[in-house]
């Protein structure tokens, strides 16, 4: 048997454990338990099976407590690693003996938000190495390449054209001060990410993410079909709806959308149903409230959320395939264009001096 005081030291200096690796242990769970495993069996194969160590951990942990007789997600509770949608479904799927199909209800949803952060990840790795290409070249000429050209040109005594001039200028500019603008803007750069990490700095933040003309849009339908699913898959598992709202709030990312979430249940407190309390959302569109309100009327909130959900996913998915076949190629032009407009500046009064010659 495990010392359990042993695992929680060993927890004070645990690491966030990420999303997929939970939900690679959801899946595993789920397998073993549909294969006829007793609970604490099917955790016994999963520890063994787990290959990220915090995890591992607090796997043991959990298996413990569930010996001990803690429920799974009270003992998911105590470890404090899980997220807290995923402890309430256990206990939930527990409470009315559905767990298996909660579980699955899980995998699902941790699957698809897995998906979408993998497509937005990809879709900014390519601007990040263009990006990184372009201050790394732009270094390497500012620095060496157009000081040697200047000296050349210099000692030949070539006329220089005004674009020559100007990036030579530059050139000189960040050899002298180049120390000095790294400085200012590593400060600025680090006073921007405390700022961010500030209550009132990350909510002035999250509000201009939504504001952005192209940014904002995606950032809203993004919270969208985050929020519908969520709620889809919370209310069929048979969580009240306000309880439902409170758990969404809890895993939303945005601050601004917390506080909007945060109004909702004050609304349903007092007696309002879910269409009115959203109703006025500045960041979710009518669509949402038109769709919830038919759901109320028919008792099918549950089977409307998932709809929309899928929907405003479908537009996720097709927006960002959509700006990456446009910004790969015009961050090439960009590339091509500082590049070789630099270069060109530097050349052509060698070829100048060249055709001269001839």
């Amino acid at each position: 048997m495990l010392d359990l005081e042993m695992v929680e030291k060993k927890l004070i200096f645990k690491k966030e454990i990420p999303l997929k690796e939970i939900n690679l242990f959801c899946k595993q769970f789920l397998a073993v338990l549909q294969a006829g495993m007793h609970m604490t069996k099917a955790l016994k194969i999963c520890i063994r099976g787990c290959n990220h160590k915090a995890l591992k951990v607090s796997l043991e942990q959990v298996y413990e407590s569930v010996v001990s007789g803690y429920s799974l997600a009270q003992a998911m509770r105590r470890s404090g690693v899980f997220p807290k949608l995923l402890v309430n479904l256990v206990s939930c799927g527990e409470a009315v003996g559905t767990f298996d199909d909660v579980l699955r209800e899980v995998v699902i949803y941790f699957d698809e938000k897995l998906e979408v952060k993998n497509k937005i990840q990809k879709a900014l790795i390519y601007p990040a190495i263009v990006l990184g290409t372009v201050i790394i070249v732009m270094i390497i000429l500012m620095i060496e390449v157009i000081p040697n050209f200047s000296l050349l040109l210099t000692e030949t005594g070539t006329q220089m054209p005004m674009a020559t001039k100007v990036v030579i200028s530059i050139s000189e500019f960040f050899i002298k001060y180049g120390i000095t603008i790294s400085v200012i803007l590593s400060c600025i750069l680090g006073g921007s990410y405390l700022a961010i990490k500030s209550k009132q700095g990350k909510l002035i933040f999250d509000g201009l993410r939504l504001k952005l003309p192209i940014i904002g849009y995606l950032n809203k339908k993004m919270l969208t079909a985050s929020f519908a699913s969520t709620m889809s898959m919370l209310i069929t598992a048979g969580i009240p709806i306000l309880q439902a709202i409170e758990m969404t709030k809890e895993i939303v990312t945005n601050t601004v959308a917390q506080k909007e979430l945060e109004s909702v249940m004050n609304d349903l407190q007092q007696g309002s149903s879910l269409y009115e309390a959203l109703k006025e959302s500045l960041i979710y569109p009518p669509m949402l409230f038109q769709m919830i309100y038919i759901g109320e009327e028919i008792g099918a909130v549950d089977e409307m959320l998932m709809k929309i959900g899928t929907y405003f996913k479908s537009e996720v998915n097709q927006q960002v395939a959509k700006w990456i076949t446009i910004i790969e190629p015009a961050l090439t032009l960009m590339l091509a264009i500082i590049v070789g407009g630099v270069m060109l500046a530097i050349m052509q009064p060698m070829f100048s001096a060249a055709t001269a010659i001839i």
